[in-house]
């Protein structure tokens, strides 16, 4: 019988998550403002920044597959070494993407590749954690449960980052000046994330071993080229229809927060009630994402994506209906995002379960790179939002800080509301069709799979 994890390992895994989000909130918010108001570049400097980075990162993301499928470092296990190298790299990396150092094309440069060398590294433990799920536990019971918590780390870390970060950076900075504030506070989100990921480091000893390579495997499976590993992911159809349904539900979400500010200021002009928007929706995906490991594992995985992702979609074009009143529309949008928050919760799981068929299908493993398409798919949801935001605003022929016209109103009305229920609607119609597997096949495949390393079958592993 499979030996089954203990509580603590179950319920406090998303803890470097949660750490790692305030990072992610920290340059999602204030890293445009950074450029502009406290470095103070050219507009045509910033839009460079954005715009190498962006495209860039977006590699990064495969790239730092490809990196944690080849490389093993022998001292902490495949995954969780990179729990112990990967962060305290990332934190002196990130703190130079706030630092303005030299003449404005050199302090750009810095940025540029601070930001490059921080996210590839972060994106590599980012991928380790989540590969870390399919090895810590073969059951789908306890792999759900470990991918929910996941999720409420990161909506956690959300919440946290909402209630301290303007605090903090602004304590810092009436003793050190603006700028410096900033980044003494970016340095402190920075070490709390290295002690997030050395915990789970700590709580995961002895659970990632070296096993995965049969002993008549050739030498060097584990370095596959790029280009096979890109056509083992091209026969693996539900790990390809999940990525698709993952980039289109963070798209969904994230045109959501993009068009928050301007349907507060364009259409209810109430500002200041923004935040709690920002507030109740947070609240919504944290009880998603607490939901989630319930639901999942008593209805199934697929079966919970779906329908919740479905609900979402309604629930986001019902807003149209009810957004008349600031509350009306925070409401039903906050338990959008609580459906929404369900599925996203299990998709570290439904990731892990998309090698376990692929293993199973064609006899290799390729763990690291099919776990880095999370991130990918999260990379193609933020290029989802930015077509939308750039083709919307000229759409309905947006013009900032000017008296909006009706069709302007009724335009972000429906970029807030329709457009997203739609991409999401896309999502659930390419999960549904195209993600078969089941938490019973999982386990019927992972048997197989065993029986076959058992006679020295197994071609292809980590």
């Amino acid at each position: 019988m499979t030996e089954r994890l203990n509580r603590s390992l179950l319920y406090t895994y998303g803890i470097a998550d949660l750490f790692f989000m305030l990072l992610v909130n920290m340059e999602l918010v204030f890293f445009p403002k950074f450029l502009t108001d406290y470095a103070q570049f050219s507009l045509a400097i910033v839009g460079q920044i954005v715009l190498i980075t962006s495209l860039v990162d977006t590699v990064c993301s495969l790239v730092a597959g490809v990196i944690l499928q080849r490389v093993n470092l022998r001292f902490g296990g495949k995954y969780r070494s990179w729990f112990l190298v990967g962060p305290p790299l990332v934190a002196v990396l990130f703190v130079l993407q706030f630092v303005k150092i030299g003449s404005d094309p050199m302090a750009a440069t810095i940025i540029i590749i601070a930001f490059i060398a921080s996210h590839l590294i972060w994106n590599i433990a980012f991928t380790a954690s989540g590969a870390m799920v399919g090895r810590l536990s073969r059951l789908p019971d306890e792999q759900t449960i470990l991918s929910a918590n996941r999720a409420q780390g990161i909506t956690v870390g959300s919440l946290i980052f909402s209630a301290t970060a303007v605090p903090m950076i602004m304590f810092f900075g009436a003793r050190t000046g603006e700028m410096a504030g900033l980044t003494v506070a970016v340095g402190v989100y920075a070490f709390l994330m290295i002690v997030g990921y050395y915990y789970v480091y700590k709580i995961t000893a002895g659970r990632d071993p070296y096993d995965e390579l049969t002993a008549d495997a050739p030498k060097n499976e584990s370095r596959q080229s790029v280009a096979k590993m890109i056509g083992l992911i091209c026969k693996n159809p539900p790990l390809l229809r999940l990525t698709l349904a993952e980039s289109f539900r963070n798209g969904s979400l994230f045109i959501i927060a993009s068009f928050a500010t301007y349907y507060f200021a364009y259409v209810l002009h109430n500002d200041a009630f923004l935040s709690v928007f920002l507030f109740c929706t947070s609240v919504g995906g944290l009880l998603g994402a607490s939901a989630a490991s319930w639901i999942g594992t008593r209805i199934g995985k697929r079966k919970c994506y779906w329908i919740f992702l479905a609900l979402s979609a309604l629930s986001c074009a019902a807003a149209r209906i009810f957004g008349g009143s600031s509350w009306g529309f925070t409401i039903v949008l906050s338990i959008s995002f609580l459906f929404a928050n369900v599925p996203g919760a299990l998709s570290t799981a439904l990731f892990s379960d998309t090698v376990v068929y692929g293993e199973w299908k064609t006899g290799a493993n390729i763990r690291a790179f099919a776990m880095s398409l999370i991130a990918f798919s999260a990379k193609i949801g933020v290029l989802i939002r930015s077509a939308v935001i750039a083709l919307g605003l000229v759409a309905i022929q947006f013009v900032a800080n000017a008296d909006p016209t009706p069709r302007v109103i009724n335009g972000i009305n429906n970029l807030m509301t329709i457009v997203p229920a739609a991409v999401g609607a896309i999502a659930v119609i390419a999960f549904y069709f195209g993600y078969r597997i089941d938490d019973a096949q999982v386990l019927q495949m992972q048997n197989e799979i065993a029986a076959k390393k058992s006679k020295g079958d197994a071609s292809v592993q980590d």
